[in-house]
């Protein structure tokens, strides 16, 4: 599984791929470099940040759900603690899923193995 992680923290896009090593994680850091990386390469999950330099989160799904190959596939907008209610209606308009760290380690466990019990 190829996996994109597009957030402005470096140390978290670390966290962040060391949690899915079994899988081909790229992070990158801003959402400029997200639409580049997701215009060059397949991507089969999504990982990003809101608030991101040159591009915003937003713009980026936004962008990148016009490309047909990503029509359908995962995203997964991690949650800061920021997100207004029009922040979480445009979230779902993208088809995306808002997620905390939390959750996205729940995820990677119960992808990585499958008979983990919450």
């Amino acid at each position: 599984m190829k996996v994109l992680v597009v957030h402005r923290q470096k140390g978290l896009t670390k966290i962040i791929k060391d949690r899915l090593d079994p899988w081909s994680v790229q992070c990158v850091h801003t959402g400029l470099d997200g639409l580049l990386a997701a215009r060059t390469e397949r991507f089969d999950l999504i990982i990003c940040g809101l608030d991101l330099p040159v591009v915003t989160g937003i713009e980026m799904i936004r962008s990148i759900r016009h490309c047909s190959c990503y029509k359908n596939i995962p995203v997964v907008v991690m949650e800061q603690g920021f997100e207004s209610q029009e922040h979480a209606r445009l979230i779902r308009l993208l088809h995306a899923s808002l997620m905390s760290m939390k959750e996205v380690y729940e995820m990677q466990k119960l992808v990585v193995d499958p008979d983990y019990v919450r």
